[in-house]
C-alpha cells in the first residue's frame, strides 16, 4: 500500500487532524525503520502490509465507536445555537446518532440524532415526501405518536427547523419529549402516523400525508443534567412549600416541590394568561443569574407543569436558547435564591 493511499484512507477515518497526522507519521516512521539492514528490510517488506491493515482496522473500529457521539447535524446545531465552541463540543459529545430510515410509498422518515437531559429529549428527524410534493407549510406535526417508555406521562411537541429550502419535498423536525425522569438508554418502538400541516397559529392542523412509519432504536444519548439537592422552604402565593431538587442542563431546568397546600398554590396562581399568539405567562417563573451580572427569566411558559397527589409539583423550564450552565451563579425561584456551584 503506497503512502499516498495510506494518507487518503486516514483522511476518511480520522476526524481529528492533529491526531491523524501523528498516527500517520508513526506508521511511516516504523516503515522507514524497518528498512535498516538487509535482514530487517526483508522482514519489513513482508510484514508491513499486515501491520498497516491491522492499524487501520483499529482506527476504523475506534472511529466508528466515537462516531456515534461525535458531531451534531448542522440543522440541529442551528436549532440549539450554542454560545461558543466549547458548548458546541459539549452538546456534540452527548448526541447519539440513530440514522434509521423508514420508507413507504407515501414518504421516508429519517431519524437522525438524539440528545437529552434528565427530563427533556430532542429527536432530530427528516421527512421526505414523494417527488413532486412541496412541504412549505408554517407548521408540521404527526397526528399520532407512540413511544412506549417507563414514563406514566409524557409531553410531546414537534417543531419545524430551517433546513435552508422551503420549497422542496423535505422538512426537518425536532420532536421534544418532556418526562418526569430520564429516558436515556431505553429501547423504544417508535411509531408516527399521519403527517399534518397548518398555517401560523391559530391555523388548524389537517392531515396532508396519511400513513404510518415505525422502527426500533435505542435512546442512547448521554445526559447533560447536573442535579442539586436543595430542600429549602419558600413562600408561594402566601403558602409554604419545599423546593426539594433542581436539575440544570444546557437545554432545560427542572424543579421538584412539595407542599400540603399545593391545590391552594395552583388556585392562587390561576390559569395561564395569554398575552400573544400562542404565548402564555409563566405562573411559576425561574430566573437565572450569571457571573457577568446578567439574568434571564422564564416570563413565557415553555415546558411542563405536573402536579401529583395534590402535594407535589414537578416543572420543567426551557429557554429560547441553550443555557450557559458554566456561568450560572444562582437560580431564583419565588423568594429563594439557590447558589449553583460549577
Amino acid at each position: 500500500m503506497s503512502n499516498r493511499n495510506i494518507n487518503r484512507l486516514f483522511e476518511a477515518l480520522t476526524p481529528n487532524t492533529e491526531k491523524k497526522e501523528k498516527m500517520l507519521q508513526n506508521i511511516l516512521v516504523h516503515s522507514r525503520d524497518g528498512d535498516k539492514g538487509k535482514t530487517g528490510q526483508a522482514f519489513s517488506k513482508r510484514l508491513r502490509p499486515a501491520l498497516l491493515v491491522a492499524v487501520l482496522i483499529v482506527c476504523l473500529s475506534t472511529t466508528a465507536l466515537a462516531g456515534a457521539y461525535m458531531g451534531l447535524d448542522d440543522v440541529f446545531m442551528r436549532f440549539l445555537n450554542p454560545i461558543n465552541q466549547e458548548q458546541a463540543q459539549y452538546l456534540s459529545n452527548g448526541a447519539y446518532v440513530v440514522d434509521k430510515q423508514v420508507k413507504n410509498k407515501n414518504g421516508t422518515l429519517h431519524i437522525k440524532q438524539v440528545i437529552g437531559d434528565s427530563n427533556l429529549t430532542y429527536i432530530l428527524m427528516d421527512f421526505i415526501a414523494p417527488e413532486g410534493t412541496v412541504l412549505d407549510a408554517a407548521r408540521y406535526r404527526f397526528l399520532y405518536y407512540d413511544i412506549p417508555t417507563n414514563q406514566d406521562y409524557m409531553g410531546v411537541e414537534f417543531k419545524v427547523l430551517d433546513d435552508g429550502d422551503h420549497s422542496d419535498n423535505r422538512i426537518s423536525l425536532v420532536m421534544s419529549i418532556l418526562t418526569k425522569t430520564s429516558i436515556a438508554g431505553q429501547n423504544v418502538h417508535f411509531q408516527l402516523k399521519d403527517l399534518q400541516a397548518a398555517d401560523p397559529y391559530p391555523g388548524i392542523f389537517t392531515t396532508v400525508i396519511p400513513d404510518a412509519w415505525e422502527t426500533d432504536f435505542k435512546l442512547d444519548f448521554k445526559e447533560y443534567s447536573t442535579p442539586y439537592n436543595v430542600n429549602k422552604s419558600l413562600d408561594m402565593f402566601g403558602y409554604r412549600a419545599v423546593l426539594e431538587t433542581i436539575s440544570v442542563s444546557p437545554i432545560s431546568i427542572s424543579l421538584k416541590l412539595e407542599s400540603s397546600s399545593m391545590d391552594d398554590i395552583y388556585e392562587a396562581a390561576g390559569f395561564l394568561k395569554e398575552i400573544g399568539v400562542n404565548q402564555h405567562l409563566d405562573n411559576f417563573p425561574v430566573t437565572i443569574k450569571y457571573q457577568d451580572g446578567t439574568t434571564e427569566t422564564t416570563n413565557l411558559f415553555n415546558g411542563l407543569h405536573l402536579m401529583e397527589n395534590g402535594t407535589q409539583l414537578f416543572t420543567v423550564k426551557t429557554f429560547e436558547h441553550v443555557i450557559n450552565t458554566k456561568e450560572i451563579v444562582s437560580i431564583v425561584f419565588f423568594d429563594k435564591e439557590i447558589p449553583i456551584n460549577n
